[in-house]
Order: C-alpha cells, then sequence, then structure tokens
C-alpha cells in the first residue's frame, strides 16, 4: 500500500453549480500515493487509511510490513516494531506528525502497538535522507500523520464496533472506535475528538529453550563421559501465555486560523496499553552430568535425542519435571504528549513554521512480575529430530499425571522485569524561502533542540528458602490442579499442574520467608540533548526535454549525554539452602556517572530527472547516524546468579559514539497508467562504528572470610575457594586450603563498545497494476546483503542482525460497493540476536509467511460492513540456534478474525 488521500472529481449539474463526488478506496489510495511518490525528491513510500478513520489493518506496523523494505517484529500475533532494509528497530526514527515522541523501549525502538490504527490518517516512510529530516535514521524516517480538523469540510463522523475471534483461545472480544470533527466561525476554528478502544484474549502457544551450550561433555556418574564438545540445551519449557490486552487511545485536536497567513494547532493525546499475562509452563532443566543416553550429530554437534535420568548426577541433582507459573510478561504502558504548531505565511516568499511538543511513556510495571516453581522429581528424554522437538516426562503424558504429593516447592522471585519512564521535550522552527529564479527556487533551512530523559529501573526479590524439592508442596493451600492446554501442538504433553502464585506468597509469608521486591541497585538515568541546524536548496534546470530537479543540504548537530546510575558491587557469595546454588553478596549502594560529546555533519543531495512524462529517475547521496540505545550507554552493571562458579556480569558504557553511516541510492520509476507503476532501486551503506557486545574479565573484591565458616557444596559447585572433603566426594564436609583475605573474584563481563564497520547493499523491485475489470494487484521483493553475516564461526564477534529479503503480495478486487483484498507477507530468515543474552550464541529466525484477508461491503453512503482475517493459515514462528537442529523456539500466536460495521456521516 502506499500513501494516499481521498480523491475527488466534480462534474457539473444542469443547474450549473458543481457536485464534488468523492472516490475512494483501495484504487483512489493508490493514485494518490503514486503521485505523491512521483512529485517527491527524496526516494520514500507510504500508506494510508483508504477513508477516514479505515487504516487498511488491524495494526499500523501490520500496513508498513506491506511497502517495499519494511519488515516486522510481532508479539502477540500483533506488529510491533519494524525492520527497513535489513536494519532493525533501533535504527528507524519514528515521529507522529514530525515529532518525535517517548518509547516504553529500553532502547530507542518505537513500539507500535500502542497505537490503534483507527486514529491514523498515514505514514510515510523516507528511505533515503534529507537535511531537513530528523536525524537517528540510518535505516528510515517514519512519519506517522492523524488527523486534523482543517484536513476536512464541516463536520465529519465516523465510528466503527467489531468483534474480534482468537482462535487458540476461542474468544471474541469488543473493539470500537469514535472520531468527530467539525469547523466552526467560517472555518476559522476547527475542533476534532477520536476516542478508540480495543480488547483482545490472547493465547500464545510456545516451546522453547533459553539457549544451547556449547563445548559441553556429557557424563553420568555410572559410565563416566558419554560424548564431549557437544551442543547441549540448557532446559525446553512448554508455555502458553494467556494475555488479556486493552488498549484505549484518545486525542483531541484544536485549530484556529486567525488570518488566511497563520494557521494554530494545538493537540494532545494519550494512549493506554495494558497486557494481563498468565504464563503457565512445563519446565524441564537439563544438566550435562545426568545423561544416560544421548544422540549426537556429527555434522554440527548437537545433541539431538538424550536422557536426564534420576540418580546418576555427579553435583547437578535429579531432574525434575517442573510446573512453573509467571507473569513476567505484563505490560502497563501509558503514553502522553501535547503539542503547539505555528504555520505563518509571513509573505509570498518567506514561511516560517514553529513547533513545541513534549510527550512521556511509563511502563509501569515495577515489582509486578512473578515467577513460581513447584516440581516433581522425574526422569525425562529429550528428542529434537522431529519438526518440533518433545520432551517425554516419565509418569506424564496422555493426560496422566504423577500423583499430587509428590510436588515439592523449588524457586520463587518476584518484580523481574524492568520499568521504564521517558521523557521528550522538543522545539523546532522551520522556515521555506520561496525564489522566483528559474534555477534557484527554494531554501529550507531551521534548528532543532531536543531534550530526553530515560529511566530504567528494576524491583525484584527472590526465595529460595525451599529450594531443591525437599519440601512437599501444600496441594490444598496452593490450589495445586490440573491444567490442559487449549489447541496446544499436536504430539505435545497438554496437560500438567497449575496453582495459585498469590497462595504460593502467602504461603511463604505464613512461614516466615516473605518475598517483598525492592528496588534494585542497577538503575540508571540518560539525559540526552540534541541541537541540529540545517539547510537545504533546491534547484531546478532542464536538460533538452527532462526536467531536472535537485537539492543540496547538510545537517549539523552536537550531542551531549550525561548518564548516572545507582550501583552495588558484589562483595561476596554466599550458598543457598540448596546445596547447588550460591548468591550474590552486594556491598552498600553507591553513585557512578559519565559523560560523552560528539558533532556530526551530515550532507544530503538528492537528483530527480524526469526522463519522460512517465519515467523518473532518481539518485541520492547522504550521510546518516543512529545513536547508541540508551540501555546500552547505562553505567550500571548487573551480576548474574553464581550458578556452578559460573560467573558472569553485563554492562553498558556510557562513552559509546553513534553509528555513522554513508549510503547512496538509485532508483527507476515508470508511471505507465494513472493507477499503474513498476520501481526499480540500488542502495548502499557502508556503516562505522557498529556497537558489539564483547566479553573481558572484571575483578571485583570479595570480604575477608574463611571456607570453614560453613559452606556446603558438591563436586561442580563449590564456592570459590572451597575444596570437597576427598573422602566424602558426594555430600558437604568442605574444608578450605586457604582463606580467602578479601581477594578479588573475576567475573566475565559483557559491554557494548565502538569499532565494526560493515557494507549493506541490496536493491528493491515493486510493481502495481489494475485493471479495468477492478483486479489489481501489488507486489514488491527486496534483497539485501552485507559482508557482516553470521557464519559457522564460532568465534565471530559481529553480524548485522535483522538482515533479510522479504516479499509483498496483495491482490485486490473493488468494484461498486464491493471490495476485497488477499495480503501475503514473506519475511526469510534473518539473525535475530547474535547474542541470545546466555552465553554468546547466536539466535536465528527461520522463514515466515504469512496470509491476511480482509472485504467489505458499502450497504449504502454511509454505512459499511467488514470482515478480516490475520495470518488465516495459522503459521508458526521458529527461531533456531547456530544450527538448524538447535531448536531455540516454536511460537504460534494462531489467527485472529474481525467483524464489523463502519459508519460515516
Amino acid at each position: 500500500m502506499t500513501l494516499a488521500q481521498d480523491d475527488a472529481t466534480a462534474a457539473a449539474d444542469p443547474n450549473g453549480t458543481v457536485e464534488v463526488i468523492e472516490v475512494r478506496g483501495i484504487v483512489s489510495s493508490l493514485k494518490r500515493a503514486m503521485a505523491d511518490k512521483k512529485e517527491g525528491l527524496a526516494v520514500s513510500d507510504g500508506i494510508a487509511a483508504e477513508d477516514l478513520g479505515k487504516f487498511p489493518d488491524l495494526n499500523v506496523a501490520e500496513s508498513l510490513q506491506r511497502i517495499t523494505g519494511v519488515s516486522i517484529d510481532r508479539s502477540g500475533g500483533e506488529g510491533q516494531q519494524v525492520t527497513v532494509r535489513g536494519f532493525g528497530p533501533q535504527f528507524n526514527t519514528v515521529l507522529v506528525n514530525g515529532r518525535q515522541i517517548a518509547s516504553d523501549d529500553e532502547g530507542r525502538a518505537f513500539n507500535f502497538d500502542v497505537l490503534a490504527a483507527d486514529q491514523i490518517t498515514g505514514a510515510n516512510i523516507y528511505k533515503s535522507g534529507l537535511a531537513s529530516l530528523q536525524s537517528g535514521g540510518i535505516g528510515s524516517t517514519i512519519n506517522i500523520s492523524t488527523a486534523r480538523p482543517f484536513d476536512y469540510d464541516g463536520l465529519q463522523l465516523v465510528g466503527s464496533v467489531k468483534g474480534v475471534y482468537e482462535s487458540l483461545s476461542e474468544e471474541t472480544s469488543p473493539q470500537a472506535s469514535f472520531l468527530a470533527s467539525n469547523t466552526f466561525a467560517d472555518d476559522k476554528l476547527g475542533l476534532l475528538l477520536a476516542v478508540s478502544h480495543q480488547e483482545r484474549q490472547v493465547q500464545i502457544n510456545r516451546i522453547q529453550t533459553a539457549g544451547w551450550r556449547p563445548g559441553v561433555t556429557l557424563s553420568n556418574r555410572n559410565d563416566g563421559v558419554i560424548a564431549d564438545n557437544v551442543y547441549f540445551p540448557r532446559n525446553w519449557d512448554q508455555t502458553v501465555d494467556q494475555q488479556d490486552r486493552t488498549r484505549t487511545n484518545a486525542s483531541l485536536v484544536a485549530q484556529y486560523a486567525p488570518s488566511d497567513e497563520v494557521t494554530i494547532t494545538l493537540d494532545g493525546f494519550v494512549s493506554k496499553f495494558e497486557i494481563d499475562s498468565q504464563v503457565t509452563d512445563l519446565a524441564s532443566w537439563f544438566e550435562p552430568d545426568r545423561v544416560g543416553s544421548a544422540t549426537v550429530n556429527p555434522d554440527t554437534g548437537t545433541a539431538t535425542q538424550f536422557t536426564q535420568e534420576i540418580d546418576l548426577h555427579q553435583g547437578s541433582g535429579n531432574p525434575a519435571s517442573d510446573f512453573v507459573n509467571s507473569t513476567r510478561n505484563k505490560r502497563d504502558v501509558t503514553n502522553e504528549g501535547y503539542g503547539l504548531n505555528v504555520d505563518w505565511q509571513i509573505n509570498d516568499a518567506l514561511r516560517a513554521k514553529f513547533d513545541v511538543s513534549h510527550s512521556t511513556a511509563e511502563n509501569d510495571i515495577a515489582g509486578e512480575g512473578n515467577f513460581f516453581v513447584v516440581g516433581a522429581i522425574n526422569s525425562y528424554e529429550f528428542d529434537g529430530t522431529g519438526s518440533i522437538p518433545t520432551v517425554l516426562h516419565g509418569d506424564l503424558g496422555n493426560g496422566q499425571l504423577p500423583d499430587i504429593s509428590r510436588n515439592s516447592l523449588h524457586y520463587v522471585d518476584s518484580g523481574n522485569p524492568r520499568a521504564s519512564e521517558d521523557e521528550i521535550t522538543e522545539y523546532k522552527a522551520d522556515f521555506t524561502y520561496l525564489s522566483d529564479s528559474e534555477v534557484f527556487r527554494k531554501a529550507d533551512f531551521g534548528i532543532l533542540h531536543s531534550e530526553r530523559e530515560k529511566y530504567s529501573y528494576q524491583f525484584f526479590a527472590s526465595q529460595c528458602a525451599f529450594c531443591g524439592y525437599g519440601t512437599q508442596a501444600p496441594a490444598d493451600e496452593l490450589n495445586i490442579r490440573p491444567f490442559t492446554a487449549n489447541n496446544y501442538f499436536d504430539g505435545l504433553i497438554d496437560t500438567w499442574y497449575t496453582y495459585d502464585g498469590d497462595a504460593y506468597l502467602d504461603f511463604l509469608a505464613a512461614e516466615g520467608f516473605p518475598v517483598t521486591p525492592t528496588l534494585q541497585p542497577n538503575h540508571y538515568t540518560i539525559n540526552e540533548e540534541v541541537t541540529s541546524l540545517y539547510a537545504q536548496f533546491e534547484f531546478g534546470y532542464d536538460i533538452g526535454d527532462m526536467p531536472l530537479t535537485m537539492n543540496v543540504g547538510a545537517r549539523y548537530e552536537e550531542t551531549d549525554v550525561d548518564v548516572s546510575a545507582i550501583q552495588a558491587f558484589v562483595q561476596d557469595i554466599v550458598p543457598t539452602t540448596d546445596l547447588t546454588l550460591f548468591a550474590n553478596q552486594f556491598a552498600p549502594e553507591q553513585s557512578i556517572a559519565g559523560t560523552t560529546s560528539y558533532t556530526n555533519l551530515l550532507p544530503s543531495i538528492n537528483v530527480k530527472l524526469e526522463l519522460q512524462d512517465d519515467m523518473i529517475l532518481r539518485f541520492s547521496r547522504y550521510d546518516s547516524l543512529t545513536r547508541p540505545t540508551m540501555s546500552q550507554m547505562s553505567p550500571a552493571t548487573t551480576f548474574g546468579e553464581p550458578r556452578r562458579q559460573n560467573l558472569q556480569a553485563s554492562g553498558g558504557n556510557p562513552a559509546l559514539q553513534p553509528f555513522e553511516a554513508e549510503n547512496w541510492d538509485l532508483s527507476f520509476e515508470w508511471y505507465y497508467s494513472d493507477d499503474s507503476v513498476f520501481s526499480f532501486a540500488v542502495f548502499n551503506k557502508e556503516v562505522e562504528n557498529f556497537i558489539v557486545t564483547l566479553s573481558g574479565d572484571e575483578s571485583y573484591s570479595m570480604t575477608a572470610r574463611s571456607a570453614a565458616d560453613g559452606y556446603r557444596c558438591t563436586a561442580d559447585a563449590c564456592a570459590p575457594g572451597v575444596v570437597l572433603d576427598p573422602s566424602n566426594p558426594d555430600l558437604d564436609v568442605v574444608a578450605s586450603t586457604e582463606e580467602l583475605n578479601g581477594e578479588s573474584e573475576v567475573y566475565n563481563v559483557s559491554r557494548p563498545q565502538n569499532g565494526e564497520t560493515a557494507t549493506v547493499n541490496g536493491y528493491e523491485i515493486a510493481l502495481t497494476h489494475v485493471w479495468e475489470n477492478g483486479f489489481g494487484v501489488t507486489a514488491n521483493a527486496t534483497v539485501v546483503n552485507s559482508d557482516a553475516q553470521i557464519s559457522g564461526d564460532t568465534s565471530q564477534s559481529f553480524a548485522l542482525e535483522g538482515l533479510g529479503d522479504s516479499q509483498n503480495l496483495i491482490m485486490f478486487y473493488e468494484r461498486d460497493a464491493f471490495q476485497t483484498r488477499v495480503a501475503f507477507n514473506n519475511r526469510e530468515a534473518f539473525l535475530f540476536a547474535l547474542d541470545n543474552g546466555f552465553n554468546g550464541e547466536p539466535t536465528t529466525t527461520q522463514t515466515y509467511g504469512q496470509w491476511d484477508v480482509s472485504a467489505s461491503y458499502d450497504i449504502n453512503e454511509n454505512l459499511t460492513v467488514f470482515v478480516e482475517g490475520i495470518n488465516v493459515t495459522e503459521e508458526e514462528l521458529t527461531q533456531v540456534g547456530r544450527f538448524a537442529d538447535q531448536i531455540y523456539s516454536v511460537e504460534d500466536n494462531g489467527s485472529r478474525y474481525a467483524v464489523g460495521l463502519r459508519g460515516t456521516f
């Protein structure tokens, strides 16, 4: 789809008056889009509502994915973030009505799922650079537009209601929207109010592991070593995430034109998006020292089949079927913003626009996410040779459950998800000077000052008083009961135990072990100020019969960053009641801070040559940048749990510099009819200062102590400096070869650093064709390559995430009162994460293609009935590790269908 507004044609009646006939729908949108694209200087594409209040998809991001070169990431089956030309969400600047707004994302990515599609009128995606565009988007700059009262004549009333059915949860939820716009006082005053409310009862079925460990030795106490240098999964989870999603958006716009030369716009919006998530999980934790038997793929070294058996371990403990309850996937996001804009036509030659805006975003989930584990000692068998891996749990399966009395308490934590607050204030002044010269046509210049503050924090508490499955779980007090997963993966266990998390917390409190989340000493604040000056000049000249238009400009920017954090460093490692687990003990909190500043000059040139009336050749050469994410600049260090002497930590780097890119684009467009176009584009990006996460050793001083203080451990799970009594290798009698006199412990700490360089290039091809019989098709494909792509080299420290080819196909029919559309979006395999966050191994998302359908019928000029279907073939999203036989996750979001009624008056 492409950016458009309604077309209108005029016809004279017999009395000589002019009747305005509105032409709406798919084809009119395409026509206007082609006109906008043809007239523009930059390489750009877009989308728009076919009518006021009628966006072509249920979600803005889902419409963006129809555009050439655009791919999306989904959450709960909804489009959430965008990737353009292989550059992920952080590399795309998102503006709303020309303003950057705050985001609940920890980095710089914008989450489109906070915006209801009903209130969006369009979106432009600028793929090449203009000096007048805000910086930050090496991939693209996306400007979303919302309705303004002066865009329409007089009174406009638009409303819709619909029910949305989810195939997995088998629930139907309501959605409604309303928009009213009117102008008064001889069209000098306009008011617009838009409100929407959406609910979804979502079920997400997923199977996953937290990562595949390389170089692992598989063994047991009876047979010794079974295999070595093996890829071995850490765990396997079968989860059902039941979510109640509620999205409420409201906006109010007032426009006043005291004269023909001045228009004043005051607007505000609020968006509330809540996800109440309850995850029920059958989990298996794998340890390499209790493998009874195993099959290893000789080509990849992956353990594709193995068993975990009771009484074979060499220190890790027996396997258990874990019944996990979690509410960590909650979101409670509030976005608010307001702005004042003055558009002043000073004289015939000079126009000025002044804009002030302020926005905030808060994800208020601090202390809310809980994680509970109850389990039963059980053997299990992993089989990863099929299309979907399976785990067989001893006497669990086919509706059969182990006796309820076998359930034992294990682990609890609360408040784990990080919360965030984001605040952006912008001041802008833009000027346009129109020249009367035939060669020098106009000049654009202006200034921008923005201030941004991002605060990230975490509440957390854990309780391991009953770790190790040594205490029977009170079935009645916890309300332990069977749980059956609805519409779960074929061939997998679909029934296991669940219980009440709140009852679990009450039980712990009654036993004297309350779980009370407290603010963690790893919170940070990033303050960023950017001041920009720009100027660009447009020239025109005829080369024979071919008009040439060119703009040349540059943008100068100064960026100042102040970072601060509250940090508590590890001062000791102490044992828990579970003999195999240890915990960090922290020193008192202290403040740490850092600053960085940098300047950038970003030149650009855009050339447009009209080879003939219907053929255009474009060339762009420009520099661009993307700043480091806020979380990457945090000076705080987060210490992992020291499980089995695996001392890991991660932190940020306040001294990071921005990514810098030199880019060029070349495109050809053939508008061979008023509603059909063919285009082809090639592009190249040379990017420096890519940020990579590297690991290194860092030392932290420990408190002076002796192992004789009563530490207990097993062979593979001793605290530093503690050894077993050789005469009793299975148990807990310990001695120390030396006292720990405040010596340092070395942690392997991962931190982001600048330094890598990458080239990204590719091409785009697109065709839109409309036949006279009402049928039409839009097809496009993007091919993108880079010299920074993942390989089989396990030492590789850098590759470009999100890089992958994509294709779109939209077939439609529009005739009289009826229109229908079938859309296919395909995103080929791409690197999702170079570091999975567990052990530095990569995660790849496999090829995913989705079919969406919609149809509508105009009952009369005011009422339209419509149906919509998303992912109608119920495709599943699969991720793998370094090799295809290392399944990382399989996610099933099912399909969703909507039936509704829309009214326009």
